[in-house]
């Protein structure tokens, strides 16, 4: 079974929403990066604290800075957050980046089938199939993308690897194998629906 990629240049405009008190240095910095760890047995993530989280922008400014990303859009309409003082820092791939894609349940099974993680015997109606996500790291890919498409069809799969937990179109980033661009003030909504 062959593992589904995506280059780096069809990768969807990518941002990582963070706090104003961030220090993006460490972000950009890859001798400060936290390499992606499991949790012991598989797991839908891997440990918190670990790899990059980045999503897509959704809107942008008339001069062509990101305004907003899928990651705060879904805090605003999941949990009603503020997002209105958030900032956004472009995450740009190096071009030879190699990326899994998540397009399909077909896509996930096959990653699990080639890297599966130990399984995690307190899901046993899940059967515990999940990414070694190391292990992938360790192989030298370089991130995993799962597209809204993918995650609504590994959300609750009736059979099969899930990413229940995923919950939006993201980008899980196994190495630092990209460029830090603009650092800017989101200029997303908050849960009200004032700038």
């Amino acid at each position: 079974m062959s593992l589904a990629t995506i280059t780096a240049a069809s990768l969807p405009p990518q941002v990582y929403s963070h706090a104003p008190e961030h220090n993006v240095e460490l972000t950009a910095d890859p001798t400060h990066w936290r390499p992606v760890q499991g949790i012991g047995t598989g797991w839908v993530k891997p440990r918190g604290g670990t790899g990059l989280w980045t999503s897509p922008v959704i809107a942008w400014t008339e001069d062509g800075t990101p305004a907003d990303s899928a990651w705060l859009g879904w805090c605003r309409a999941e949990t009603g957050a503020d997002t209105s003082g958030q900032m956004l820092t472009e995450i740009l791939p190096i071009s030879n980046a190699r990326l899994l894609l998540i397009d399909a349940q077909d896509h996930l099974t096959a990653i699990v089938a080639t890297y599966p993680a130990e399984p995690n015997r307190f899901l046993p109606h899940r059967h515990g199939r999940y990414p070694d996500w190391e292990a992938l790291a360790a192989d030298s890919w370089d991130g995993v993308y799962l597209t809204d498409r993918g995650q609504w069809a590994t959300r609750m799969p009736r059979s099969g690897p899930d990413l229940y937990g995923w919950d939006l179109e993201s980008m899980l980033w196994l190495r630092p194998a990209y460029m830090v661009g603009r650092t800017v003030l989101s200029a997303a909504a908050d849960s009200a629906g004032v700038a």
